[in-house]
């Protein structure tokens, strides 16, 4: 067998496994999902009929009308790269400098999704993409952002009123969501965990001994802080399998990034690409709200 092909198994196994370690936030609050090939891919949102109608006393049915679902798109592109190996730096090497080499090419895939979710969130001074309807994903016009207030067991308490207020498609019924993740930049982690856990309002006990019971106490199931988000906007998000708002869709499936080998022609060595098909996008705002803060 070649040069290539020989250490092909090992370099896959490597790259899947630094993959596997390096963490990332955005599988914790957005869905998974499956594309078949690169063209823009339709995600449904089905209306409801809201409740029965009486059935007068000659026992006549009414028809209801099947309404047509809301749409959005989802499409896949490529990221990769092409790095050279030279068989001298295999023979020359304890294997330490090429173990992390795949460590870092698996790293760079799997934050090249992380990337693209906050860009996507970001855009629009963070009220994200345009949806199909014309309209960005968080406005008033799809009721999901909350009146602007600072981080306090009271101001998610709102934030949760707002997100269970929403209504399906039709407007025909409450869909009665609740919050499940609560994203906030870094600088914010801590005080939403304290907030998340405290069985006591914390403004309250500050400010005197009342010991108030805190209304929101265990609300989110995982509270996501990052550096990829400054400021004090949040972002207050129902279980991802429930109501989804953004996908992160893989092509076939692969959920991991692909790596190919073949030998070096020019160079006495092996050439490596590394290739990663998936799309990032939002599918529904009825699942999600957000506040600025102050």
């Amino acid at each position: 067998r070649d040069f290539a092909t020989l250490l092909e198994n090992v370099m896959h196994k490597m790259l899947q496994a630094a993959y596997g370690i390096t963490p990332d936030t955005w599988s914790r609050f957005c869905a998974q999902g499956t594309v078949s090939d690169f063209r823009a891919h339709a995600r449904y949102r089905m209306g409801t009929f809201g409740a029965l109608d009486a059935v007068n006393e000659s026992g006549e049915f009414k028809r209801k009308a099947i309404t047509d679902a809301s749409k959005e798109t989802i499409t896949a592109g490529t990221k990769g790269n092409i790095i050279n190996v030279s068989r001298q730096m295999i023979v020359n090497d304890d294997m330490g400098a090429f173990a992390s080499l795949l460590s870092k090419l698996g790293r760079a895939a799997k934050l090249s999704v992380e990337i693209d979710v906050y860009a996507l969130l970001a855009q629009n001074g963070g009220l994200g993409p345009t949806m199909g309807d014309g309209v960005v994903l968080f406005n008033a016009a799809h009721n999901n952002i909350s009146a602007g207030a600072a981080l306090s067991a009271a101001a998610i308490d709102s934030d949760r009123v707002q997100m269970a207020q929403q209504k399906d498609k039709d407007s025909n019924d409450f869909i009665d969501l609740r919050p499940a993740i609560l994203l906030v930049p870094v600088g914010l982690g801590g005080s939403a965990r304290i907030i998340n856990q405290s069985q006591y309002d914390p403004d309250t006990i500050a400010n005197k001994p009342s010991m108030k019971p805190n209304a929101v106490v265990g609300l989110f199931s995982d509270v996501v802080d990052t550096p990829r988000l400054t400021g004090t906007r949040r972002y207050l998000f129902a279980d991802k399998n429930v109501a989804p708002t953004i996908e992160v869709a893989f092509l076939e499936g692969q959920t991991e990034p692909v790596l190919e080998t073949k030998d070096g022609w020019d160079v006495d060595g092996a050439e490596m690409k590394v290739r990663y098909d998936y799309a990032v996008g939002a599918v529904d705002f009825r699942g999600a709200v957000t506040n600025a803060g102050v």
